[in-house]
């Protein structure tokens, strides 16, 4: 059993992917499950041809599918992981302590799933994508933590999305903050983020934000 994976569903996301992948190895993540809605930038060439061991890829043409691909990995792999993190391609997620699978560890017992709060980045200025990646360019943030939260679940505990990409439905208890306290829904307010954290890059350069509006749900 791999003990932290992630589940994204993506659309053309080929130029942001290899960063995305690599940042998520390199905080433990061992297994990814990629749902790509339709994709034309070539994205399915690129992970066919490298031939990843650690991506599960799948396609689909369902529209606003996400919730659905939610609930077929929690039934399809639960018994595949410990942890199973559900985060779009423009989501960074990792802990500001240092290890974020020693964090989750502190969990296991407590907790079928752990909601995440966001922090928002900008476009630092960047009228078109520039050169390098996500990291390198974006730095500046909204100062103040997000209520919008993520989710890490123990999917043996997981049943499905609660009506929305956020926030689950758990066979008991319900999902706990970084500081173990009850977090149902998709919002925890006032946010903090120092034990765990999702780095948001929802807008990045005006061209890539217009590019992103048109693509579709």
């Amino acid at each position: 059993m791999k003990y932290l994976s992630v589940v994204a569903v993506m659309k053309d996301e080929l130029l942001n992917l290899e960063e995305w992948l690599d940042f998520h190895r390199g905080v433990g993540v061992e297994h990814f499950y990629l749902y790509d809605n339709g994709s034309t930038d070539g994205t399915h060439g690129f992970i066919k041809d490298q031939e990843f061991s650690d991506i599960s890829y799948f396609n689909t043409d369902m529209d606003m599918c996400q919730l659905a691909c939610y609930y077929n990995a929690l039934t399809a792999f639960n018994d595949q992981s410990q942890w199973m993190a559900f985060i779009d391609l423009d989501e960074f997620l990792f802990s500001p302590k240092g290890d974020l699978r020693e964090e989750l560890k502190k969990f296991e017992g407590s907790a079928p799933g752990i909601a995440v709060n966001e922090v928002f980045f900008g476009s630092n200025g960047h009228e078109t994508r520039p050169e390098g990646g996500v990291l390198k360019n974006y730095t500046k943030r909204r100062k103040e933590v997000d209520k919008h939260i993520k989710s890490i679940c123990q999917p043996r505990y997981t049943l499905c999305p609660a009506g929305n990409p956020h926030s689950f439905y758990y066979t008991q208890g319900m999902a706990l903050d970084e500081n173990h306290q009850n977090s149902p829904g998709p919002f925890r307010y006032p946010g903090t983020a120092d034990t765990f954290r999702v780095n948001h890059y929802w807008v990045k350069s005006k061209e890539e934000y217009e590019t992103k509006l048109t693509r579709g749900r």
